[in-house]
C-alpha cells in the first residue's frame, strides 16, 4: 500500500495536476462527466420503459449526439470568446436541463417527445463543451506537459466511466430515475462551483477576428492539408460509427436480452469499460514520452472492435465483464493518441477549430447509433454487435495498409 502511495505522488508530482488551473480544469472534467454519464445511462434505461424498443433507444441517443453537427462551430466560438466562461455556460443549461428532467418526472408528464427534445440540448452543451475542453488545456500548462495534460484528462474521463454507469445504474433501482437526476443536478452545481474559481487565466486567442464562414472554412482547409491531423481525423470518424455505439445502443439491450442483469448489471458492464480505459490512461500518465503514438493508435484500433466481436458472441456475464473491460483499454488507446497526435501537431490558433472538428466527427457516432438500433431491432442485438465490429476491422486494415505514413506519426 506504501509502495502504491509512493508511485501515485510521484505521478502527481510529475504530471500536469501540480499547476493550480489544470488542477482544477480536471476536477470540472471529473464532475460534469459523470454527471453526463449517469445521465446516459438513466435516459437508455428509461427510454426503454417508456417504449420497450431497441430502435428507440438508437434513436433517442442518436438525439443526444446530434449536436455535435454543430461542434466545428462551437470551435470557432472557442477561439474566439472567453474559454472558462464558455464552460459555465456549457455547465449552467446541463444543471438546467437535469431540473427539467426531474419536474418532468415528478409530474409525470414525461414523454418520449420531451425525452428526444431535452436529448438535442443536451448535445448542443457537449458539442461546446469538449472542444472548448480540450482547447483550454494549453492555456493551463507548459508545452512540455501538454501530452501528459491530455492523458491526465483522459484519466478524468475514464474514472468517470467507471463511476458515472454505476451510479446511474445503482440509483434507479435504489431511488428511482427522480433520485438519480437530484443527485446528477447537484453534481453540476459543484462543476459550476469549481469553472467559477478557474480565474486568473491568460487565454492563447487570435489576434484578429475573420468573419465567421472564413474562420470556420480555415479551419476545415487546415485539418485537410495537415496529414498528421486528417489520418486521426478519419480514424476517429470510423471508429465513431463502428465501434463507440456499443456503449450506447448495444450495452442496454445486452444487459437487458441477453445477459438478464437489468440496470445494475448495465451500469457496471458500461464501468467495466472505464476501469480498462483508467488502466491505460495511468499507464500513458506514468510515460515521459509516449513513443510510437501511430503505432499504438492501429493496434488500438485493430483490438478494440476485436473484442466486442468476442463480447457479441458471450451469453456469460463474467466473461461479458472481462471482454468490456479489454475493450475499455484498446479504446483508451485509440482516443488518447487520436487527441494527442491532433493537439501536438496543430498550431496553436487553430486549436480550438480543429478541436471542434474532432468533436464534430462524433456526428458519425448518432448516424451509428441510429443504425445499430435499427439492425438489432432486426438482427437482434449478438448479430448487429458483430456485423459492425466485423466491418470496423476491415476498415481498420485498409486503412493500415494504403497508409503507411500512420504508423510513422509521434
Amino acid at each position: 500500500m506504501i509502495k502504491i502511495v509512493g508511485s501515485l505522488r510521484q505521478i502527481f508530482e510529475r504530471s500536469a495536476l501540480r499547476h493550480p488551473a489544470f488542477r482544477r480544469l480536471w476536477v470540472t472534467t471529473l464532475l460534469s462527466s459523470t454527471a453526463r454519464w449517469a445521465d446516459i445511462v438513466v435516459v437508455g434505461w428509461l427510454t426503454l420503459e417508456l417504449t420497450d424498443s431497441a430502435l428507440m433507444v438508437g434513436i433517442v441517443t442518436a438525439c443526444k449526439m446530434a449536436g455535435y453537427l454543430l461542434a466545428p462551430l462551437m470551435g470557432v466560438a472557442a477561439d474566439r470568446l472567453d474559454r472558462r466562461k464558455l464552460l459555465i455556460l456549457a455547465s449552467v443549461v446541463s444543471g438546467l436541463i437535469s431540473v427539467t428532467m426531474l419536474v418532468l418526472l415528478t409530474t409525470g408528464w414525461l414523454t418520449v417527445g420531451y425525452l428526444m427534445g431535452l436529448s438535442l440540448v443536451s448535445g448542443l452543451t457537449w458539442a461546446l463543451d469538449n472542444p472548448t475542453r480540450q482547447a483550454f488545456i494549453p492555456d493551463l500548462v507548459e508545452p512540455e506537459d501538454l501530452t501528459n495534460a491530455i492523458a491526465m484528462n483522459s484519466v478524468a474521463t475514464e474514472l468517470t466511466v467507471i463511476v458515472g454507469p454505476a451510479f446511474g445504474g445503482l440509483l434507479i433501482p435504489i431511488l428511482g430515475i427522480s433520485g438519480a437526476y437530484w443527485l446528477i443536478a447537484m453534481i453540476y452545481c459543484l462543476d459550476l462551483f469549481v469553472l467559477l474559481r478557474l480565474t486568473g487565466v491568460k487565454q492563447a486567442a487570435a489576434k484578429t477576428h475573420e468573419p465567421l464562414l472564413k474562420s470556420l472554412l480555415s479551419g476545415f482547409n487546415y485539418a485537410w492539408h495537415n496529414h498528421a491531423v486528417l489520418v486521426p481525423l478519419l480514424i476517429a470518424l470510423m471508429l465513431n460509427l463502428l465501434v463507440a455505439p456499443y456503449r450506447y445502443s448495444f450495452l442496454p439491450l445486452f444487459a437487458r436480452y441477453v445477459l438478464d442483469t437489468g440496470p445494475a448489471g448495465y451500469g457496471f458492464l458500461t464501468s467495466m469499460a472505464g476501469c480498462g480505459a483508467l488502466v491505460t490512461g495511468l499507464w500513458l500518465v506514468s510515460q515521459k514520452k509516449s513513443g510510437h503514438r501511430g503505432r499504438l493508435l492501429v493496434a488500438g484500433g485493430l483490438v478494440w472492435p476485436f473484442t466486442l466481436f468476442l463480447f457479441s458472441l458471450s451469453t456469460s456475464y463474467y466473461l461479458s465483464l472481462l471482454l468490456i473491460f479489454l475493450a475499455g483499454i484498446a479504446q483508451a488507446i485509440c482516443w488518447t493518441m487520436i487527441a494527442t497526435l491532433i493537439l501536438s501537431n496543430t498550431e496553436e490558433s487553430m486549436r480550438g477549430r480543429v478541436m471542434g472538428i474532432r468533436t464534430g466527427v462524433i456526428l458519425s457516432l448518432p448516424f451509428g447509433n441510429l443504425l445499430a438500433g435499427a439492425a438489432a431491432q432486426s438482427w437482434g442485438p449478438s448479430l448487429a454487435l458483430a456485423v459492425y465490429t466485423a466491418c470496423a476491422m476491415l476498415l481498420m486494415g485498409l486503412i493500415f495498409i494504403l497508409m503507411p505514413k500512420l504508423r510513422q506519426l509521434a
